[in-house]
């Protein structure tokens, strides 16, 4: 997929699973693999446009999930870590259920995701981006940005990236923001005024580039001077 070699992967993917389904009994490794083999055919199929596929794909990713889950449950010494954030796993779908118009199963799993990983700015963004008169997902988008904290600069590039989640593009938020003001809500407005200012700020050199690693540092920072004591 990275080499862009879509319908290779698709193919591959496609088998790999199919090999595992196949199976009627499976272990803990079977179907750890089964799972990272569906979310990569469920991330190609959606890549390639194949709606229907996609869908029934998405489903079964759900469903071995399940599986998988019960199966670390029985053995103590396998970390529930190993599977992933579930939220990642209900974000694949809700784009998947999204792209094929089946529009109350893809805002139930944007709804799941979100709150799975509470302030989630980069799905809530995506929930926008299909659904952007939803006064839900709205407010949900409007909430996040508040929760997500000041724009902060990586690699050159601006963001707004939770703590311990993943990022969007600061100027993307914004211009959603403004559309959302449009439709008549002042705090949007507010916000994406915020976020143009704190841009604006780090170009300028009067705001750190990434304020809550600053604020971090600066806690380690001695509280006194040691040649008080002296």
């Amino acid at each position: 997929m990275k080499d862009g070699r879509l319908e290779m992967s698709e193919v591959m993917a496609t088998q790999f699973t199919d090999m595992f389904l196949s199976q009627k009994k499976r272990d803990l490794n079977s179907q750890f693999f089964l799972v990272k083999g569906l979310r990569i055919l469920c991330d190609v199929l959606l890549v390639r446009g194949k709606s229907s596929t996609a869908t029934a794909s998405a489903k079964i990713l759900i469903r071995e999930r399940k599986k998988l889950t019960s199966i670390i449950k029985q053995n103590p010494e396998v970390s529930p870590e190993i599977i992933g954030p579930i939220s990642e796993d209900f974000r694949r779908c809700a784009n998947i259920f999204a792209n094929a118009n089946k529009q109350r199963l893809a805002k139930k799993f944007f709804l799941k995701c979100e709150k799975n990983s509470p302030g989630n700015i980069a799905v809530a963004m995506e929930a926008y981006g299909h659904y952007n008169r939803d006064k839900s997902i709205i407010k949900r988008l409007i909430s996040s940005t508040i929760s997500a904290g000041p724009v902060i600069r990586v690699n050159g590039a601006y963001v707004l990236q939770p703590e311990d989640l993943p990022s969007t593009p600061a100027e993307k938020v914004r211009l959603a923001l403004i559309d959302i003001s449009n439709q008549g809500i002042e705090q949007a407005k507010v916000l994406a005024e915020r976020i143009y200012s704190e841009i604006g700020a780090i170009e300028r050199g009067e705001a750190a580039a990434n304020a809550r690693l600053q604020s971090a540092l600066d806690s380690l920072k001695p509280k006194h001077d040691y040649y008080e004591y002296s």
